[in-house]
């Protein structure tokens, strides 16, 4: 009783599920359930079931939706980099002035060199989604699904 107090839980299945003694419980913290039902067992035993139901119109939440940017990377475009790097001399450029504006052309062009290899992509993520669908998981189960339907 003292971890229901300290928690802020209450306990949701009133019925006793074997004998005379309730050894199946259900906590919650704000309503979720809407019915809860102690049954027989389908198989034989002298234990019952619980069975919670939620109502239909409680179950249907907000959905909402985030615009997530990510940058795509495959190995082809590692490889058009890695290109592009060895074939441009970056050893005949002399960077004069203090040390900000020699580090705001490097960033400038680390930058510039990002955007042309590996470009933002916009994707769609929305509550729904389980936690473990990334940007990127989404985007390539898209890209498998029109791939799919395309034949």
């Amino acid at each position: 009783m003292m971890l229901l107090a300290r928690t802020g839980l209450k306990q949701i299945v009133c019925q006793p599920t074997r004998g005379a003694n309730i050894l199946d419980r259900i906590y919650e913290s704000c309503p979720t359930y809407s019915t809860v039902r102690v049954v027989n067992s389908v198989v034989r035993s002298d234990h019952r079931a619980v069975l919670a139901y939620r109502d239909r119109c409680s179950a249907v939440s907000v959905e909402v939706t985030t615009k997530r940017k990510f940058r795509r990377r495959t190995p082809t475009q590692h490889a058009l980099f890695l290109q592009h790097v060895a074939t441009t001399g970056y050893e005949n450029h002399r960077y004069l002035g203090d040390a900000q504006e020699q580090f705001d052309v490097f960033y400038a062009t680390a930058l510039q060199l990002l955007d042309q290899f590996y470009p933002e992509r916009t994707i769609t993520v929305t509550s729904r989604d389980p936690d473990y669908v990334t940007p990127e998981i989404k985007a390539l189960l898209r890209r498998k699904n029109r791939l799919t339907r395309a034949g």
